[in-house]
């Protein structure tokens, strides 16, 4: 390591790696139980040829939406401040992971997800807050950090996933908890998640 490296300034770095490990729970989340969800909501047979394409449609969706907004929040954050554009993104974001998980329907939940990538400029804005706070002599060792987070959100989202996704309702205790674990078995990843 090259002694005139200035230090990284971890108070700032790490809350922005945290953002973007969240951001790969979030985006890696669903895939455990998207066929089921699909399942459910078209109301498929478990042969039915169509569960992987409505799948695989339902995993782009997300990344479909993030396509298409991430080169504008670059110039917003410009414009407004990463701050309030990476918070905003953040809440918008988890509001969207909140009603895909009360999905009942199929379009409800494929529009919830597009929007949650419409809203997920966390990665995009935070990337540009960590070159706002590095330099030449410290920025390889600060970039080389955001694949471990957003790895280790990739790999902590499906197990999450599929840990929370369709809890048996009757290890609920009789009330309101059981009934929303009944009536909306993909919520409880969605929460822990958000």
């Amino acid at each position: 390591m090259d002694d005139a490296a200035t230090p990284v300034p971890w108070r700032s770095v790490l809350p922005i790696l945290g953002v973007m490990f969240v951001d790969g729970v979030n985006m890696m989340l669903v895939f455990p139980f998207v066929p089921f969800l699909v399942r459910s909501t078209l109301r498929l047979s478990l042969e039915d040829p169509n569960t992987p394409l409505m799948s695989g449609l339902m995993g782009a969706a997300f990344l479909l939406g993030q396509f298409f907004a991430s080169p504008v929040y670059g110039p917003l954050s410009d414009r407004r401040g990463r701050r309030p554009v990476l918070l905003s993104c953040m809440a918008v974001s988890t509001a969207f992971l909140l009603a895909f998980g009360l999905a009942e329907s199929y379009w409800f939940a494929m529009a919830c997800r597009f929007l949650q990538g419409l809203s997920a400029g966390a990665l995009t804005v935070g990337k540009l807050y960590l070159v706002d706070i590095s330099d030449a002599t410290n920025e390889a060792r600060i970039f080389s950090y955001i694949g471990v987070a957003m790895g280790s959100g990739a790999i902590c989202g499906p197990m999450l996933g599929g840990l929370l996704s369709n809890l048996p309702p009757a290890s609920a205790p009789d009330g309101p908890i059981r009934l929303v674990l009944e009536r909306y078995p993909y919520l409880p990843p969605c929460a822990a998640a958000a």
